[in-house]
């Protein structure tokens, strides 16, 4: 593991201890709710089938770990991603369960959902149940962003 990956690491880990520490009380109503929006911005991104429009809900330096893929850094990377798995099928994405935990400038997220790949080819539709963590963090203008989505499927991985 390279050193960039170790510090990405370590501080997640550091923030996710530090905010599990955190009283309830520093997850205000209108934090909630405006973490709430760029995750619901995420999801119309991506459902709409739209990079630009996914992206936006990402910060510019945003760590992206999709699951069975190697990590990448950078709107741009998530960009081309997102246009790459658009190319082959229609993703649709659907939050069943979060939890959010508000530190300052900085929440996690534990969610829950579906997500529903259908191939552009014809072929049946995939429904897979996902889970993650959202990471975010609150930009000048007061908006949050994601700044760390790391997520997986409760199926094995092909071939288990």
């Amino acid at each position: 593991m390279d050193r960039s990956r170790i510090i990405a690491l370590s501080a997640s880990v550091a923030l996710l201890v530090g905010t599990a520490c955190q009283p309830a009380a520093m997850s205000t109503e209108e934090d909630v709710s405006a973490i709430n929006e760029a995750r619901g911005m995420e999801a119309a991104g991506v459902n709409s089938g739209d990079p630009e429009q996914a992206v936006a809900a990402y910060t510019d330096d945003v760590v992206f770990m999709p699951p069975n893929e190697p990590m990448m850094t950078g709107g741009d990377a998530v960009r081309s991603w997102f246009a790459g798995a658009a190319e082959q099928v229609d993703i649709r994405v659907d939050y069943t369960f979060s939890d959010v935990s508000v530190a300052g400038d900085w929440a996690v997220e534990r969610y829950a959902g579906t997500a529903t790949f259908t191939p552009k080819d014809g072929s049946e539709a995939m429904v897979e149940q996902i889970k993650g963590i959202h990471v975010y963090q609150r930009q000048a203008d007061g908006t949050w962003k994601i700044a760390q989505d790391i997520w997986n499927s409760d199926a094995a991985p092909p071939g288990m």
